[in-house]
C-alpha cells in the first residue's frame, strides 16, 4: 500500500515537473509575439553558429557545474522566466500628451489607460524624447515670480504616506535600484515609470512607487513633470546641443566658478566638446570627477592614478593649468569626497561669485546638487526656514532651474568646521578600517565601496515660539517661513549655487537605448574586471553595443573589460563577426538591444574607427583603454617592446577613444583564474587585499 501511494506521488511529481518544462517553454514562446525571438530559434541560431563561435558568457554562466544544486538552480531560473515574462510580454504604449512647458502644447488630464488592452510593444528611449524645447524670452521680459513652495513636494501627491524622515533623507526622494522598471508611462512625457535611478528619465522615488496599484500609477507623473507641472522648475532636464552651447555661453561674462562633473565610468564621452571655448579662456573651473565608488582598485595608489588620469584628459581638451584649480573625485551617491570637495571650494573660492554645476546627462549634477543643499555649502539664515533651495529662470530663457545661497565662509566659520572635521576623523579611520578588514575576510566589494558622511556644522535652529496646534498661532501668530524669500535682506547679497541643464553628448549612445537598457547598461556596483585571451584573428563582443577585432600583433595578449555584469560578451573569429553579430543580435546572447524586428531594423550598424597602435611597455601593465562609449572600456595588456593593432567598432562609430596611460594600469592583479578549456577567466576580484 505504502509503495503504490510513494510510486503515485512520483508519478504526479513527474508530471508536474513535466508541466512545468511545457509551460515555461510556452511562456518563451508567448514572449516572441510581442516582438522577441523565440527561446527555441535564438538556440537553433545558435547551434547554427556554434562552430564559429569560440567563447560565450552567457553560456558559460548557464552551463551547470553544481552537481546536488542542478534541480533548485534550474527551479529558480524558471521562476525567473516567468517573472520576466509578466514584466515584458505586454507594455503599455506611452499617453500621447506632454506637459505644456516641456513640449509647449496644451497640458491635458491623463487619462487611465489598461496596459492588457495594448497589443503593441513599444520601447521607450528617454534621453531621444526628453529633449527640453527651450522657449526664448527677452531679458527685460523674464518674469520674476515669488519662488515656489517645493520643499514637500512629494505631499502633492494622493498617495504619498507622509513621513516626515524621507523628505529630511533627500531633496528628490529615495532611489530603489531593486525594483523593476514598470509597464506604465508617465501621463506627462511617457517615460516608463520606475524609482531604480534617478537620472534616467520616468524617475519617481520609492515612497511614491512601491506598493501602488497599476491604476494608481496610471494616473501618476514622473518627478521631472510635476516639478514642470506645479513649480515650473527643471530638474534633471536635457535640452538640445545648439540651446546648451548657448544656455552655458551665458556664464562667459559673469565672475563664477565651475564645478565641472564627469562621468569616471563614461570618460571623455561625457565632457562636452568645446567646453573651453564656451566657458572662457580665464574661468576657474574645480573638475569633479564623480562615481569613483563604482571603480575598482588594482593598486594602493589607485585614486592618485584617476586624477592623474583625469586631469590629463582636461588638458588635452583644451584647458589650461591655471583653469583647474582643484580635481576632486567624489561618489554623490554614498557621499565620498564631497567634504574635502566643500573645503576646497571655501578655500579656493569663498564667495568672490556665483558657483555653476556644468555637466552632461547622467553625470549626477542633480544627486551633487542635493548632496550640498545639506552640507556646510549652503546658507542656514531662517530657523524655520524648510525650503532653501529656489528657483529662477536662466539668463534668456523662460526655463527655471534651482539654486540655493552659499554659506559666506568667515575665519570663525571655517575653524568650527575644521574642528567638526577633525573630530570627525578618527571615527572615521576607525570605520574605514573595520571595513577593509571586512572586505579581506569577506571578498565583498560592499566593504570596499567608498563611502563618506556629509555633516552640518550649522545646523539651523529650532523655532522656539511656533507650534503647529497652537490656538494662538491659528489665529494668527507668526508663520513658518516655508519658501525661501532671495529678495530679503539675509539673501539679497549672497551668492548662489546653480544647477544647469544636461546635454547628451554626440558620443553618447545614451540616446539610442530604451530604459531597460539603460537599467543594464549604466553599472550599480563596483566594476569587476573581466579577462580574456585575445588571438590574432578573434573579435570579442560587448553585447550588441560594441566590439573589438585583434588584427596583428603577438599570437596572444590578455585584454581586461570593465562594463556592467549584465552585458554579455562573445568571442568568435574576425571573418565571421558579421555574420555572427547580425545572426545574435536581439538574442539573449547579446542581450542589449532587446529583440524587436522595428526596433532592431532601426538599430544604427556598428561602423569601425581607424586602426589602433598600440606598444607593449611592462609586464602586466595595461598599456592603454580602448573606450567604447558609454558601454565600458576594453584594458590591453601587451607583452614588453611588442607592438599590436587593433580595432573599435560602436553604433555610428559614437565615442571610441584610446586612453593613455591606462586608467587601471596595473588591473591584472584583480583577474581570476583561467577557465580550463576557455578563453575566459573567471570573474576578478572588485579590489586588490593589500
Amino acid at each position: 500500500m505504502l509503495r503504490n501511494s510513494v510510486k503515485s506521488l512520483q508519478y504526479s511529481i513527474n508530471h508536474v515537473r513535466k508541466s512545468f518544462h511545457r509551460s515555461v517553454l510556452l511562456v518563451r514562446q508567448c514572449s516572441s509575439t510581442s516582438g522577441k525571438f523565440e527561446a527555441s530559434s535564438s538556440e537553433e541560431l545558435f547551434e547554427q553558429l556554434k562552430d564559429k563561435i569560440r567563447y560565450s558568457s552567457f553560456v558559460e554562466d548557464n552551463t551547470l557545474k553544481l552537481g546536488y544544486r542542478r534541480n533548485k538552480i534550474i527551479e529558480s531560473r524558471m521562476e525567473k522566466a516567468r517573472r520576466d515574462h509578466a514584466t515584458h510580454q505586454i507594455r503599455a504604449r506611452p499617453f500621447p500628451i506632454a506637459l505644456e512647458q516641456l513640449y509647449g502644447e496644451r497640458l491635458q488630464e491623463p487619462s487611465p489607460v489598461d496596459a492588457e488592452e495594448s497589443e503593441e510593444v513599444v520601447d521607450y528611449f528617454p534621453y531621444q524624447k526628453l529633449v527640453r524645447k527651450v522657449e526664448r524670452a527677452p531679458r527685460e521680459e523674464i518674469p520674476e515670480d515669488v519662488a515656489p513652495t517645493t520643499g514637500e513636494w512629494m505631499s502633492d501627491y494622493e498617495y504619498y504616506d507622509e513621513d516626515e524622515d524621507d523628505d529630511r533623507k533627500s531633496f528628490y526622494g529615495t532611489p530603489d535600484p531593486r525594483e523593476p522598471v514598470s509597464n506604465i508611462p508617465c501621463g506627462g512625457c511617457g517615460a516608463l515609470l520606475q524609482c531604480a535611478e534617478p537620472s534616467i528619465p520616468g524617475y519617481l522615488p520609492s515612497q511614491l512607487y512601491k506598493g501602488r496599484t497599476k491604476q494608481q500609477l496610471q494616473i501618476s507623473i514622473c518627478q521631472r513633470c510635476h516639478f514642470l507641472k506645479n513649480y515650473n522648475t527643471a530638474i534633471n532636464v536635457t535640452v538640445s546641443p545648439d540651446d546648451y552651447v548657448e544656455m552655458i555661453s551665458s556664464i562667459r561674462d559673469k565672475k563664477a566658478l565651475v564645478l565641472l562633473l564627469v562621468d569616471l565610468l563614461d570618460f571623455p564621452c561625457s565632457i562636452w566638446p568645446g567646453l573651453s571655448e564656451i566657458l572662457g579662456p580665464s574661468r576657474s573651473i574645480i573638475v569633479v570627477g564623480n562615481k569613483v565608488d563604482l571603480i575598482p582598485r588594482d593598486c594602493p595608489g589607485y585614486l592618485d592614478n584617476i586624477r592623474n588620469n583625469l586631469t590629463k584628459t582636461f588638458l588635452d581638451a583644451g584647458f589650461t593649468k591655471n583653469n583647474i584649480k582643484h580635481v576632486s573625485l567624489i561618489s554623490a551617491t554614498t557621499g565620498y569626497g564631497v567634504e574635502q570637495l566643500i573645503t576646497k571650494i571655501h578655500n579656493v573660492w569663498g564667495t568672490r561669485g556665483d558657483v555653476y554645476l556644468v555637466g552632461c546627462t547622467n553625470v549626477g549634477k542633480s544627486s551633487l546638487f542635493n548632496a550640498l543643499l545639506r552640507s556646510d555649502l549652503c546658507k542656514v539664515k531662517a530657523s524655520d526656514l524648510v525650503q532653501r533651495a529656489t528657483a529662477c529662470p536662466w539668463p534668456g530663457t523662460t526655463l527655471k532651474m534651482l539654486k540655493f545661497p552659499i554659506l559666506r565662509p568667515s575665519d570663525y566659520r571655517l575653524y568650527l568646521r575644521s574642528k567638526r572635521l577633525q573630530s570627525e576623523r578618527a571615527i572615521l579611520i576607525e570605520e574605514e578600517k573595520l571595513r577593509k578588514h571586512q572586505a579581506r575576510n569577506t571578498g565583498s566589494p560592499q566593504f570596499a565601496t567608498l563611502i563618506g558622511h556629509i555633516g552640518q556644522t550649522f545646523a539651523p535652529e529650532k523655532s522656539e515660539g511656533f507650534d503647529h496646534f497652537s490656538v494662538a498661532q491659528r489665529g494668527g501668530g507668526a508663520a513658518p517661513i516655508l519658501t525661501l524669500n532671495e529678495k530679503s535682506e539675509d539673501f539679497i547679497n549672497s551668492k548662489w549655487c546653480y544647477d544647469t541643464p544636461g546635454v547628451v553628448q554626440p558620443e553618447q549612445i545614451t540616446n539610442l537605448l530604451t530604459t531597460d537598457e539603460l537599467l543594464l547598461t549604466l553599472p550599480k556596483q563596483m566594476i569587476r574586471p573581466r579577462a580574456y585571451l585575445m588571438k590574432t584573428g578573434l573579435t570579442l563582443f560587448l553585447a550588441g553595443l560594441g566590439r573589438l577585432d585583434y588584427i596583428e600583433g603577438p599570437e596572444s595578449t590578455r585584454v581586461l573589460l570593465y562594463a556592467s555584469p549584465n552585458l554579455p560578451t562573445l568571442i568568435c573569429d574576425t571573418v565571421n563577426a558579421d555574420e555572427v553579430y547580425r545572426s545574435l543580435l536581439g538574442t539573449e546572447y547579446l542581450r542589449v538591444p532587446r529583440a524587436d524586428p522595428e526596433r532592431l531594423a532601426k538599430w544604427p550598424p556598428l561602423q569601425a574607427a581607424p586602426d589602433i597602435l598600440l606598444y607593449g611597455e611592462e609586464k602586466h601593465v595595461s598599456v592603454a583603454d580602448v573606450v567604447l562609449s558609454s558601454a565600458g572600456w576594453i584594458a590591453i595588456n601587451l607583452p614588453a617592446e611588442s607592438e599590436a593593432v587593433f580595432r573599435a567598432w560602436t553604433p555610428e562609430r559614437r565615442g571610441i577613444f584610446v586612453r593613455q596611460p591606462a586608467l587601471l594600469p596595473y588591473g591584472m592583479a584583480l583577474k581570476g583564474k583561467r577557465i580550463r578549456g576557455s578563453l575566459a577567466y573567471r570573474e576578478g576580484d572588485a579590489f586588490t587585499k593589500q
